[in-house]
């Protein structure tokens, strides 16, 4: 997973093979754990119209 962060606007996309999570309002200590947070995400995502 790749991930760009923004100090201007503090916003954070982390970009999966599924999907992008895009998180804003971060500040520079939650970047760590939301990269987590969208492995898991990804991990759990089973995709189509369903879900």
């Amino acid at each position: 997973m790749k991930f760009k962060y923004s100090t201007l606007t503090r916003t954070l996309e982390v970009f999966g093979s599924k999907m992008t999570h895009i998180y804003e309002n971060v500040s520079a200590g939650e970047i760590e754990d939301l990269i987590v947070n969208a492995k898991f995400k990804e991990a759990n995502y089973k995709g189509g119209v369903n879900g």
